[in-house]
């Protein structure tokens, strides 16, 4: 059943919304020009479990918190002026569209129930995601980085990083412009690929992986184990590290690591106390309105 909850700023179904409006005389990012920021806080209770992104450009950060029934959406439009609907629920899916007219974008920052599914594409903007039940999001320009995901996750940036941590199914990940990450991946199997960039791999059981990398370096860490092992560097070096790596061609594991430009480097993981790179967040992620202020 589809709802006729196609929102405009300003209102939302538990009652008024809060509004600030901070006008400014810089030039906003994406906007062209003086004009002003406008933050709105909307609560929806009913029950969603696929969010939808879209949009030329703004930044997204959806994160889910176990206790919640329902879903809190921050937005700070980019605008002077009130540019209309700029997210729509249909049923149990919410779609947010970062565009709201000329001159103008909309940021989003949502907390919402467990078991959420994100999926979509974004223009320009960096995407953060903590916590959802599954990913499958493009971003052309911008950094995209996942966290804690119970579920499978494809991600894809034309130009930036992609950041996957903590991941529990498949990771599927790639960047024409940039370095791809996936840490402490409990499920798997992972393919990345990264045409400009380095591809970095920590997998905390044994899985089949794929690392390519055709400019950059390609690191992989697994634990102890007997594997499928291809290495293949082009124009670089290749390295085993670590003790307990067997390479036994009739593994159901199989690792396939190459960069053309750049050295391979296959390592035994330690214990579960393994250090790993943290993963970004995106910079400036709308933030809630001070309480006390309604319209």
């Amino acid at each position: 059943m589809t709802s006729s909850h196609l929102r405009r700023p300003g209102f939302r179904r538990a009652g008024a919304a809060t509004l600030i409006a901070a006008v400014t005389a810089t030039a906003l990012t994406g906007c062209g020009g003086v004009g002003a920021k406008l933050t709105f806080s909307d609560v929806e209770k009913a029950k969603i479990t696929d969010i939808v992104v879209s949009g030329d450009g703004g930044d997204v950060l959806i994160r889910t918190q176990p206790s919640l029934t329902e879903t809190t959406i921050n937005r700070i439009v980019h605008r002077n002026s009130d540019p209309g609907a700029s997210y729509r629920l249909d049923g149990s899916k919410l779609s947010i569209n970062t565009d709201c007219g000329p001159n103008c974008r909309v940021s989003y920052d949502i907390t919402a129930p467990e078991g959420v599914k994100v999926r979509g594409s974004l223009g320009s903007g960096d995407v953060v995601l903590t916590g959802v039940a599954g990913v499958d999001v493009a971003v052309d320009s911008g950094n995209l980085a996942v966290n804690d995901v119970q579920g499978d996750v494809v991600a894809k940036a034309d130009s930036g990083d992609v950041a996957v941590n903590n991941a529990t199914g498949k990771v599927t990940a790639s960047a024409d412009s940039g370095d791809v990450r996936a840490i402490r991946v409990s499920g798997g199997p992972i393919d990345l690929r990264a045409d400009s960039g380095d591809v970095d791999v920590e997998a905390v059981q044994a899985m089949s992986v794929t690392a390519v990398a055709d400019s950059g370096n390609v690191m992989v860490r697994v634990p102890a184990g007997s594997y499928a092992i291809e290495t293949q560097a082009n124009s670089g070096d290749e390295a085993t590290e670590g003790p307990g790596l067997v390479n036994d061609r009739s593994s159901k594991f199989k690792l396939t690591l190459t960069a053309d430009s750049g050295d391979v480097t296959l390592t035994s993981r330690p214990g579960s106390g393994v250090d790993s790179p943290a993963v970004p967040a995106a910079p400036d992620a709308p933030k809630a309105p001070a309480p006390g202020r309604t319209s």
